[in-house]
Formats: structure tokens, C-alpha cells, sequence
């Protein structure tokens, strides 16, 4: 979505420079100037235009520090983890990156101790093949605590469960339903597949597979009564749902008889 700027534009950022005054413009086109200050600490006289549309986010020192990077040597740049913090960079400080607006443009930071790839190399590992950097906190800062390799799946299954739903009135992380109801995410999860809502996925009774039954004043889960029986589970379940009870329930399977 187009950001729609203040025609005031004083004491705004744009990447590496903040607007601290208006430029008076004698020229004939109607394009505003604005004095601006570069985080080096030089000084530009930049276009509206420019600085809202991105094409301008530095003094010109940005683009330079840019091209040092790329032609210096630290001898880590074949490491299987380079690409990851390059990338990780770019989308928190560089405005002209397609993904800036998802990162840095809504705060989130890379930890001093990771400004640097050694850095970074040395807190997160090695990356094994298939695998990418996930934030455990999505509103966090890229620092140790708050991230992990994970494969695809590990990143689709971190994406389900930060997502936002109403849980009987109150908004929270999907994550944060079945933790409360103690439901295992699988179940809760496959419910809402069916159809089912938040809430009737998260109240449904769950079937109890450790369900017990007491013959004989000894108790013994449907598991195990079956195999004395030496019949299913399925088998005892449905022995009890027909009214059988006590020894009744674990009378032996009849056998086939066979032909003579």
C-alpha cells in the first residue's frame, strides 16, 4: 500500500536521512527541496520525489558502503550462513529492498552482536541444506534467543500458529489456543480444516484413547483388557456400547469354522 506523506516533512526519516528543514526553491518546476542530514553527517539538499519514492536514501555514502561490502574479503563469504545475513541485512536497513516494508520499516532490528557475519556465523551455526532463519517471535529483533534454522515445514507450522484468532472473545495466537486448552495442536488444527470454528474445535470433547475399564475390581485401559482378550480395542468398545459388562466384555473371538 502507497504511504501517503505530510506535505510537512521535517523531522521525517528516508532510510539514512532525516528532513530538518524546507529549501527555499527558485526554480522553475514546483518540486519541493528539503535540507536533510545523512546519518554520516553530511548534508543534502534532496527532492520530494526522491525521498518519498525511495530513490534517494543517503547521501550518497549508503551505495558506497554497499559496493565496500560486496568487493571485501572476510573469507566468510562462501559460508553456507553468508547469504542468510546478507539478505537479513538488506531487508532491515535498506529502504530500496522489496521486503524493507515487512522489516525495517516496521522496527525490527538486527542485534549489535550479528552486525557483522562473523558475528552472526558464530551465533546461529551452521546452515544445513534446505534450511532458513525463522524468528520465534515475529515482532521481534533478529537476536540469538529469538532465532533458529528451521526447514519449510518448521516455517509453515511457526506461520499457522502465530496466526491471530478469537478464542471465546479474546484475540490471540492460534498457538495459544490449544496451549490453554491443553488439545494437541494436531487435533485442533485438523479440526479447523473440517470447518469448525475456534471455538467449537477447542471445546469439542477429545475421544480418550487411555479410557479404563474395571472388571473383577481390576482396572486396565481398553489397550490392555484387549489384548488379554486377545480382540481390538474397537472390539471391547463396541462390546461395552452394546451393554456387555464385567468378563462378558473379554469373551474370546468366535473362530471360523472351515470347511470340511
Amino acid at each position: 500500500m502507497k504511504v501517503k506523506y505530510p506535505s510537512d516533512l521535517v523531522g521525517l526519516r528516508f532510510g539514512n536521512l532525516t528532513v530538518e528543514s524546507k529549501q527555499p526553491n527558485d526554480r522553475p518546476y514546483k518540486t519541493s527541496l528539503w535540507n536533510c542530514i545523512c546519518d554520516c553527517g553530511e548534508s543534502r539538499v534532496v527532492q520530494r520525489s526522491a525521498l518519498v519514492c525511495g530513490i534517494q536514501v543517503s547521501c550518497g555514502c549508503y551505495n558506497k558502503k554497499r559496493v565496500i561490502e560486496t568487493h571485501t574479503i572476510h573469507g566468510l563469504h562462501g559460508h553456507s550462513a553468508y547469504g542468510t545475513w546478507k539478505a537479513m541485512m538488506d531487508r532491515c536497513y535498506n529502504p530500496l529492498s522489496k521486503d524493507y516494508p515487512d522489516y525495517g520499516g516496521r522496527g525490527i532490528q538486527v542485534c549489535e552482536d550479528w552486525q557483522e557475519v562473523a558475528g552472526f556465523i558464530a551465533g546461529m551455526g551452521e546452515k544445513q541444506k534446505g534450511q532458513s532463519i525463522d524468528r520465534i517471535d515475529e515482532n521481534g529483533d533478529y537476536t540469538p534467543d529469538n532465532c533458529r534454522w528451521t526447514d519449510a515445514m518448521g516455517q509453515g507450522e511457526h506461520k499457522r500458529n502465530n496466526a491471530m484468532v478469537n478464542h471465546q472473545g479474546v484475540i490471540k495466537h492460534l498457538a495459544g489456543v490449544w496451549r490453554d486448552t491443553g488439545m494437541k495442536e494436531s487435533t485442533l488444527y485438523n479440526r479447523l480444516k473440517a470447518g469448525l470454528t475456534v471455538d467449537e474445535a477447542s471445546s469439542k470433547p477429545v475421544r480418550e484413547h487411555n479410557a479404563t475399564l474395571i472388571i473383577d475390581g481390576v482396572e486396565k485401559t481398553l489397550v490392555d483388557w484387549a489384548a488379554v482378550a486377545g480382540v481390538t480395542r474397537k472390539t471391547i468398545r463396541n462390546r461395552m456400547n452394546a451393554g456387555l459388562v464385567g468378563a462378558d466384555v473379554l469373551r474370546p473371538p468366535i473362530s471360523k469354522k472351515t470347511p470340511n
